[in-house]
């Protein structure tokens, strides 16, 4: 398998390191206000948290489907990845820890995949577009190619089988892997990649891979990308590249709630359009070379709004992570969470091998 992006496997685990903390910090730090409405806020914006530094079902389903590529030999095998990825997420179902408001679409699909289901039949995945499908993902982000697209789409569509979950996965995927070059602009290489998609002239509508994992329900793979961009995906990035003109001459205390305007990030597209906008607010520069935001602070304004707090910014922290090859870029940023000593043990194993499967015996 070829290294998942240019660059150095160090620098890429680095990364990867970065991202997974963000999001296990981002999280933690949405979970403890994830049901409060912005007006009934503790804080503007809220605190980190307190003692153990608590994860929800996002840090967990991304560690279970870091643990599924990293048992996988051969990508190649559609069918092994996908048992793969169903075996480690209906292990998290059946978890003692998983009380922690997992996602009624991820419950409910895996009970159908449980009682023997697959994914693309009638009974199997629900057709859902919600966020579940988007904020476990960075583990496919950093997948090799050819690989990291179609697997991008499959963790989605186990659990979420709507074209509008599946084309936010995508997008954020790209924007994951291309941190670097991305950063300060995540918005408009978005939008510019949701453009080619709509024009036709996206390659991604041609990846082999993407077209085999989607061969059990669409044969015509472009159509179905267009069909989730025009559901809302492409309104919904509008809304946030407006909204992220409007405040940056702004200073961070008059930036608001960050869903306004938006959409509340219960589902894909608003989920990932948010975090975009988070992450775009703590990596563009201004002429000083500073940010709006430094990236604890965006931690703090993605968990202080309206609607999933939690899933806003955990998909933020891996996004502004994964724009970050400094070792310990959280640490020197000023963030330091304690978690759990199981989740803690979990994410610096995580963090010390890419997802790029099993070697083969």
């Amino acid at each position: 398998m070829t290294a998942p992006t240019a660059g150095s496997d160090t620098a890429l685990l680095v990364r990867y390191g970065n991202a997974l903390t963000g999001l296990a910090a981002g999280d933690a730090w949405g979970y403890q206000v994830e049901f409060t409405s912005y007006a009934q806020m503790p804080a503007y914006p809220v605190a980190p948290p307190a003692g153990w530094w608590v994860i929800s079902d996002d840090t967990q389903m991304t560690l279970a489907l870091h643990w599924a590529l990293a048992e996988v030999t051969d990508f190649d095998d559609i069918e092994a990845v996908t048992d793969a990825i169903t075996r480690q997420f209906l292990l998290w179902q059946v978890d003692p820890d998983n009380t922690r408001a997992p996602g009624r679409t991820c419950m409910n699909s895996l009970r159908n995949l449980r009682a023997g289901a697959r994914w693309y039949d009638t009974a199997g995945a629900v057709e859902s577009a919600g966020c579940g499908a988007v904020m476990r993902l960075v583990p496919t982000a950093f997948a090799p190619d050819p690989y990291w697209l179609g697997l991008t789409a499959l963790q989605a569509v186990i659990t979420h089988k709507h074209p509008r979950a599946v084309v936010p996965a995508l997008l954020l995927a790209d924007a994951i892997r291309h941190a670097p070059e991305y950063r300060g602009r995540f918005l408009e290489h978005t939008q510019t990649a949701a453009a080619q998609i709509h024009n036709g002239t996206s390659a991604w509508t041609a990846d082999p891979y993407l077209r085999d994992v989607l061969a059990p329900i669409t044969g015509d793979v472009s159509s179905y990308l267009v069909e989730g961009l025009n559901d809302g995906t492409a309104d919904i990035l509008t809304a946030a590249a407006g909204r992220l003109e409007q405040l940056c001459p702004l200073p961070p205390a008059d930036f608001g709630d960050p869903c306004a305007g938006i959409g509340e990030g219960w589902e894909s597209a608003s989920a990932v359009a948010l975090a975009l906008l988070v992450a775009d607010l703590a990596t563009t520069s201004d002429d000083a070379g500073t940010a709006a935001l430094t990236g604890p602070e965006a931690l703090a304004w993605a968990s202080t709004s309206n609607g999933d707090s939690d899933s806003i910014a955990c998909i933020a922290g891996g996004l502004i992570g994964s724009a970050h090859p400094e070792k310990d870029y959280w640490a020197a940023a000023g963030l330091t969470p304690t978690f759990e000593p199981r989740y803690a043990e979990e994410i610096m194993a995580a963090a010390s091998q890419l997802p790029v499967g099993a070697p083969a015996d």
